[in-house]
């Protein structure tokens, strides 16, 4: 599912990322762990296709990132420990915002399906900044 071949970072000449060749298989939970400084997180805005690699390649479900990013960036999602939400919505409100940034078909049937999904269709009103952490990761994997 995901595959690096040589993945290098460079920044002014410090290579944050040094030819990292990876495979994370269908099913398979992968963590990034090491010291401060060790590329991890440059590594995941890359298979994010947020930071653009210095030399070589990234597949995701097969497909090389640097062909169809914008097509690879709708079927992929992260969640991260942080969530940066917007305070003021509610849970409805903020997967509405998203799901016309991506263009989802049915959207509002869709929405209710995944809040649905990570139990939290009964809070869909309810504003983000209420919602607990675990609340929100949930949102956030959605």
């Amino acid at each position: 599912m995901i595959h690096t071949k040589n993945l290098t970072k460079e920044y002014d000449g410090f290579r944050a990322v040094d030819n990292l060749n990876l495979k994370v298989e269908k099913g398979q939970i992968y963590g990034f762990l090491g010291p401060n400084g060790a590329g991890k997180t440059t590594t995941i805005l890359m298979l994010l296709g947020i930071l653009k690699p210095t030399e070589g390649e990234i597949y995701i479900m097969g497909e090389p990132l640097s062909k169809s990013p914008l097509d690879i960036k709708r079927r992929i999602g992260v969640v991260s420990e942080k969530q940066y939400l917007y305070k003021d919505m509610t849970a409805w409100e903020y997967l509405n915002f998203f799901a016309d940034l991506y263009g989802v078909k049915n959207k509002e049937k869709r929405i209710d399906e995944l809040l649905s999904a990570v139990n939290l269709i009964d809070v869909k009103d309810r504003k983000l900044g209420a919602f607990s952490r675990g609340m929100q990761q949930k949102l956030g994997f959605t």
